[in-house]
């Protein structure tokens, strides 16, 4: 006997959707779904469209496992950068007002967490604050970034891979925008040495910037904290 058959992958059929269609629709996606008000009449304008819809309902149904829900990081970035492969600025306040734009890398990973890495190529000429070696031809600086975080290690490597060193920075908790991060710097820095040496650096800059008014003493406090957290855990 003949057998029918199981697919008929040509076949199919072309609905048009009228607006009480896509409104049942919403009504029935809602049952498992956050759903906005016109979610399918919105997404059936246009590419945009849809993907407005899809970062609006992302905002109202946040993560109940992600501590910081309460500004969902990774769907602001997912929607509007950066990505991978983007070219992000490192953008470097001081206590005093001044900003200082450190440099311009490449985003070379983005993680699931709210992490940014960021290499840049560095400069031949002198050498690395707080670790003394030189900066030479073909040097890379790899740099890891969190939304929220008071602190962001950047690691130096020779054109060999070799490192040279780590520097990580504290400061106000950092804000990744599409096209820069950006934080002010709160002087008092740890730094880790080839041989691994740990030093904790610029205690007397942040002293200063408090006795001249620019750095509020329970900021610099917490920056000292963090500080001597990072010392023990490196």
């Amino acid at each position: 006997a003949a057998t029918a058959p199981i697919a008929r992958p040509n076949a199919g059929f072309w609905v048009w959707f009228g607006r009480e269609s896509r409104f049942a629709l919403d009504d029935t996606r809602r049952t498992v779904e956050a759903t906005m008000p016109g979610h399918h009449r919105v997404k059936a304008g246009s590419a945009s469209a849809s993907a407005a819809v899809d970062f609006a309902e992302a905002l109202c149904d946040p993560d109940p496992d992600d501590p910081d829900a309460a500004f969902p990081f990774t769907v602001v970035r997912e929607s509007f950068g950066p990505a991978e492969g983007d070219t992000l600025r490192i953008e470097h306040g001081k206590p005093d007002g001044r900003l200082i734009t450190l440099g311009e890398g490449r985003v070379t990973e983005v993680d699931a967490d709210g992490g940014v890495t960021v290499e840049r190529e560095m400069s031949p000429g002198g050498s690395y604050d707080g670790l003394g070696g030189r900066r030479e031809a073909g040097d890379v600086a790899v740099t890891s970034l969190s939304e929220g975080r008071r602190w962001y290690p950047t690691t130096y490597r020779a054109a060999d891979g070799t490192v040279k060193g780590t520097y990580v920075n504290v400061c106000t908790p950092v804000e990744v925008f599409p096209d820069a991060a950006r934080y002010v710097d709160l002087h008092v820095d740890v730094v880790k040495h080839p041989d691994g040496t740990v030093e904790r650096v610029d205690d007397d800059v942040l002293d200063a910037s408090v006795s001249r008014g620019d750095t509020p003493e329970p900021l610099a406090e917490k920056a000292r904290s963090v500080a001597s957290a990072l010392t023990n855990a490196l």
